[in-house]
């Protein structure tokens, strides 16, 4: 009798966890996902065919969650019973990849490339580990490899000329970053890129009209005021005016750069270069008071860069401020004799 209790609450609670197991899948198909992690989580392991899935789906919605650590495992303990499943693998080295986990990321993409042969996507995210990892060379090759499974990715072209522009080769990155832009057009990031490259390349027109497009592009595409006038400014981060802004100061042209840094401060309040190049801006435009207090956030933000303080010390000798100006430059001296003692074999 008491055996027959036990064997009947066992089939109970293995209904109600199949019924929990379904709901759980309805809801992540739902996108549901803060539901579907929570029912997966209290589902079968093993029972009902298909149900065996639930610690992976359960990953799975925590990755739609952003709930990384927590995905990653959930997605071991899924493969402490499977594995051998290429699926799990392959959405391990994608989550360790997003925690700046390179080398478990590889090795998680190796597994799976035992099992089934990568898609485009898979070894874009392998390059992506390399390029965390320092080593452009192989991430070159491994996004060479993603752009002739798929010619039209679009991204992967977008990285590939990230990655030759950071190895000086130029006019290769022109190149990936043209073909990006054909199959990612009025994306903010590749233009701002094709206009470094062209700016490394000597060709500052080509340049500017690449970042004319990407700032107004992410002007467009916003919805707060910016800074002087009643002109939308992109929600967006602050590098197409903080590359724009840099530009324009190379090319001696102060005062058109000063309304592109009001935009990446605005941008991002917290960007000590943000700061920087908009007080040498302004003090150039001959505002140097309004130069002055540029400069003195900049410094509040990164108080251990030497050359944020080597250049709020000229410009308080500039505005004859010699006493803070003497205290600036030795604080530079300091701060860059450190900065070489930690760089010291």
């Amino acid at each position: 009798m008491i055996v027959g209790i036990t064997l009947f609450a066992c089939t109970s609670v293995v209904g109600a966890q199949s019924a929990t197991y379904k709901q759980g899948m309805a809801a992540y198909e739902a996108h549901q996902y803060s539901q579907a992690a929570s029912l997966l989580a209290t589902a079968p392991q093993e029972g009902a065919p298909g149900e065996t899935d639930a610690m992976l789906y359960r990953a799975m919605a925590l990755i739609h969650l952003s709930r990384l650590p927590e995905a990653e495992s959930a997605l071991h303990a899924y493969l402490n019973h499977h594995p051998d499943s290429f699926e799990a693998l392959v959405a391990l080295g994608a989550v360790q990849q997003q925690e700046d986990k390179p080398r478990d990321s590889i090795q998680s993409f190796n597994q799976a490339a035992q099992l089934h042969t990568p898609s485009p996507a898979d070894l874009r995210v392998v390059a992506l580990d390399y390029v965390l990892l320092n080593d452009y060379t192989d991430a070159i090759h491994w996004l060479k490899k993603t752009v002739e499974f798929d010619r039209n990715n679009g991204q992967a072209w977008y990285d590939l000329g990230r990655c030759y522009y950071t190895q000086n080769l130029f006019k290769d990155a022109q190149n990936a970053l043209e073909r990006a832009n054909t199959l990612l057009p009025n994306n903010v990031k590749v233009l701002e890129n094709l206009g470094l490259t062209l700016d490394a390349e000597n060709l500052p027109s080509e340049a500017e009209a690449q970042y004319r497009k990407a700032v107004d592009l992410a002007r467009r595409s916003a919805g707060s005021v910016e800074p002087d006038r009643q002109t939308p400014v992109a929600r967006s981060d602050e590098w197409p005016y903080l590359n724009y802004g840099t530009f324009l100061i190379s090319q001696d042209r102060a005062a058109d750069a000063v309304p592109q840094l009001k935009s990446a401060v605005a941008a991002n309040p917290k960007c000590a270069q943000c700061h920087l190049l908009l007080g040498r801006a302004l003090a150039a435009t001959g505002n140097l008071a309004a130069g002055v207090h540029e400069l003195e956030q900049a410094v509040s933000l990164d108080p251990s860069d030497p050359k944020v303080h080597y250049q709020l010390a000229r410009l308080y000798r500039q505005a004859g401020d010699r006493t803070r100006a003497r205290q600036e430059f030795a604080l530079t001296a300091k701060l860059s004799h450190n900065t070489a003692a930690e760089h010291a074999p």
